[in-house]
């Protein structure tokens, strides 16, 4: 589990679950890991790109139940540890929701995947 300076809010269980993903900010494209997703959010594994605390950025990940299409989530970053960066989920929708609910309840305990 990352270790963090500062305590976190959370409002929803995360599990661990490690799958690749693409991030993208300021129109570049970067590939890192997940290390744990809930409803609220997602702790990714990002130690060689500097992104500012409070930067919108978009997660792009193999959808669950088809590993051909991809699905999108609109981010920021909460905070920063040297391990990585820790993301809220920002302003989705409900087929967004229920995306993240396939992910987080109906896949196995750790998830491994390319993206």
């Amino acid at each position: 589990m990352p270790i963090s300076s500062q305590k976190e809010k959370r409002w929803s269980m995360r599990r661990e679950i490690c799958t690749d993903v693409k991030i993208i900010f300021n129109h570049r494209s970067y590939y890192a890991r997940t290390h744990d997703i809930g409803l609220g959010g997602m702790f990714i594994d990002l130690n060689y790109v500097l992104i500012p605390k409070g930067i919108p950025v978009k997660v792009i990940m193999l959808q669950h139940k088809n590993n051909e299409e991809y699905v999108s989530f609109q981010t920021r970053v909460t905070y920063v540890t040297p391990n990585g960066y820790g993301l809220e989920f920002q302003g989705f929708g409900i087929h967004e929701v229920h995306l993240l609910q396939d992910i987080l309840y109906e896949s196995p305990y750790e998830v491994v995947r390319m993206a």
